[in-house]
């Protein structure tokens, strides 16, 4: 009778730690994925300003010499998405409005939609 009590006492408390085992990969699943969805958002947001300086500096007139100006664009033709070059208007600030700023749109939509669904698959 006492070996039954102590086997269901020692089943219990596999059960319990299952439990808890599972649970606890759950809570770090969840906290993995938000953190994950975050940092993807932030560096959207990111990639986005980085073509939001280039235009603002571009379009402004800042001199193309300037080592700023020169930072932001090398950035800038790296972050386009292949969009750097699909209008070509005869104005040059507007080529630069629509492309990099199309481009800016994409890279926060991305961020957007990528941090939802690891919102979403999150447990």
């Amino acid at each position: 009778m006492m070996s039954r009590m102590a086997q269901d006492a020692s089943t219990d408390t596999s059960e319990q730690r299952r439990s808890h085992t599972s649970d606890d990969l759950r809570a770090l699943t969840r906290k993995v994925l938000t953190v994950a969805a975050s940092v993807i958002r932030i560096l959207t947001v990111v990639f986005a300003g980085i073509l939001v300086v280039h235009v603002i500096l571009a379009v402004a007139g800042a001199n193309p010499a300037n080592g700023i100006t020169i930072f932001f664009r090398d950035l800038a033709d790296n972050l386009t998405l292949g969009i750097g070059d699909l209008f070509l208007p005869a104005s040059e600030s507007l080529r630069i409005i629509l492309n990099y700023g199309l481009a800016a749109v994409v890279w926060i939509a991305i961020g957007i939609i990528v941090s939802k669904l690891l919102n979403a698959l999150a447990p």
